[in-house]
């Protein structure tokens, strides 16, 4: 787990600001990561309260089963160690029963380096 901040998309926040409307406020959570996940998700509810609007849908499989999920632009920040990452689209999943804003997939992985050592339950992020 890893704290995390989703921000609208720097494109949106710099056309909202260029038409004086106010920039929604960033959401903080917690984060999983999740190594058997292809693209990172995002909780759907936080993405609505961005009011970021979907760019397509991808296929994805869950662990009830196949389905259709929105995908979002936003932007993701790591907190603790500053690493911000933009993504042109991740998908927008229900996450908040789980107390979770994020997962963070093999996307994010591809980016950095994780070691996880099970027998003292610690793991490493570098990038």
């Amino acid at each position: 787990m890893v704290g995390v901040q989703i921000e609208v998309p720097q494109a949106l926040s710099q056309q909202l600001a260029g038409a004086g409307k106010p920039v929604p406020q960033p959401v903080t959570g917690m984060a999983l990561i999740d190594t058997g996940a292809t693209m990172t998700a995002v909780d759907a509810s936080v993405v609505a309260a961005l009011g970021v609007n979907p760019v397509g849908v991808v296929p994805v499989g869950t662990a009830g089963g196949p389905a259709t999920q929105p995908v979002y632009p936003i932007r993701l920040q790591l907190q603790g160690v500053g690493l911000v990452l933009d993504f042109s689209r991740v998908t927008g999943a229900p996450l908040k029963s789980m107390n979770l804003v994020a997962l963070l997939g093999r996307d994010v992985l591809a980016r950095m380096v994780l070691i996880y050592d099970g027998p003292s339950s610690e793991y490493t992020l570098s990038f």
